[in-house]
């Protein structure tokens, strides 16, 4: 049905499109909290910018958290794991993305609860639903749960290959 290139090309269009709203979305916020900063210095304060400030902050945090999961750049201590045989660090790293499947599905769970409890509620000075903010913790952990199965995937299929870094 599909050639065997077509998942890859849908990965790495994916994988731009995720750059390029992080890069816009971080942007967009030092360019919020410095133009606070100068409003406040003159002394005419927004009450809208935190607000959006936060909105833009967590929607940053799960893109740039899945970034960090596919990529491995997340705070590991592997002092211990290094000195253990290759296939027991390969199955080692598949029970983590078992750990992290877990976590992340709680985070949906209560991510969605948060959501729907913040249905009524306005960022401040905006007529944006609070709900948009709540809303980064589900999509976000939704995103990653994808990327840890497929790191997962990537584990179990190449039984061969021992080598467990690098970008998945």
């Amino acid at each position: 049905m599909f050639n065997s290139a077509f998942f890859p090309r849908i990965r790495n269009g994916y994988i731009k499109i995720e750059n390029l709203v992080l890069i816009t979305l971080l942007t967009s916020l030092v360019a919020l909290v410095f133009m606070e900063v100068v409003v406040r210095a003159f002394n005419q304060p927004t009450r809208w910018s935190v607000g959006v400030a936060q909105l833009i902050f967590m929607w940053v945090i799960f893109l740039g958290a899945n970034r960090g999961l596919r990529q491995n750049s997340h705070i590991g201590i592997d002092l211990f794991t290094n000195m253990l045989p290759k296939k027991v660090q390969k199955y080692l790293e598949i029970f983590n993305q078992v750990v992290i499947l877990t976590f992340l599905s709680a985070l949906i769970y209560y991510g969605f609860q948060m959501t729907f409890a913040n249905t009524g509620r306005l960022i401040t000075g905006t007529s944006i639903g609070y709900y948009f903010i709540t809303l980064a913790i589900p999509v976000g952990a939704t995103i990653m749960i994808v990327t840890a199965i497929c790191k997962m995937i990537t584990l179990i299929k190449d039984r061969n290959n021992t080598d467990i870094q690098g970008e998945i």
